[in-house]
């Protein structure tokens, strides 16, 4: 196989030469954001997180900026010395400054790595296209040729066909594992990052507490129930009536009237 690739490239074979640029410009960002991620990027946070913390808790800042500017020109130390900054011209702006500053970093983290997906599914399509493209070759040589020819000849052809296929999986395989390699060393730094940026905010950001102002309670009004008449009292007001007494006198003389009133008769 890595003879029949050999001997296809000093041909010059057009597939397996643009393969190999794409290979060489994607292998190019696999190198560039190793080197990124692995030793411009990354910093003891543990070390660079302590550090700073006794030197704010010790209100020492000019210790702190130093810290920041030793640690790294970029990454959470940028950050961090953007904060600092930020604190000695006005602590209410620490907040916005450290979001500010972590939104435009944490892209930079993943730059360029979604290209090599892509990457390497067109140079696996470009290497499909060479392999057809060879067999179409192979078969339309045979045509002109004789018979004891025609064998050899169509071997050679389908043979030299799967050159640029073999070069395009073992590029695309290459390309996919360095993919998978850097997003997880990308994903832990954006998770380190963020736990920085917490304790960054909780050292720097002073503390808002709300005051609240206590309102006077409000009466609900009381509903005034309808006066209902004292019965009791009008009793005492009012003279309790004195039983009638019958008039024996007005009895008597109606019945001495009748009894007159008979006589006459």
């Amino acid at each position: 196989m890595w003879s029949q690739l050999a001997v296809s490239l000093q041909n010059g074979n057009t597939y397996l030469i643009l393969i190999l640029i794409l290979g060489f410009l994607g292998t190019t960002i696999i190198f560039e954001r190793f080197i990124n991620l692995q030793f411009r990027y990354y910093v003891d946070f543990g070390k660079f997180l302590n550090n700073l913390r006794r030197s704010v808790q010790a209100e020492d800042l000019d210790r702190a900026v130093s810290i920041c500017k030793n640690a790294s020109n970029t990454s959470l130390p940028a950050i961090g010395l953007k904060a600092l900054e930020a604190a000695e011209r006005d602590p209410t702006t620490v907040r916005g400054t450290i979001e500010e500053e972590t939104i435009d970093f944490l892209p930079k983290l993943e730059t360029r790595i979604g290209i090599l997906p892509a990457l390497s599914t067109l140079i696996l399509l470009i290497g499909v296209l060479g392999t057809i493209d060879g067999l179409w070759n192979a078969f339309d040589s045979i045509e002109i040729l004789d018979t004891s020819e025609k064998q050899a000849r169509l071997a050679n052809g389908i043979a030299e066909s799967l050159n640029p296929t073999t070069m395009g999986l073992l590029i695309s395989m290459i390309f996919l594992t360095g993919h998978q390699i850097l997003k997880g060393m990308a994903i832990k730094l954006t998770e380190r990052l963020h736990y920085g940026v917490s304790v960054i905010m909780n050292l720097l950001v002073p503390n808002e507490v709300p005051t609240y102002v206590a309102a006077a309670p409000i009466e609900a009004p009381v509903a005034m129930a309808p006066q209902q008449p004292d019965d009791s009292a009008a009793d005492l007001d009012e003279p309790e009536a004195e039983p009638e007494e019958e008039d024996d006198s007005f009895d008597d003389a109606s019945v001495e009237d009748i009894k007159d009133e008979e006589e006459i008769i």
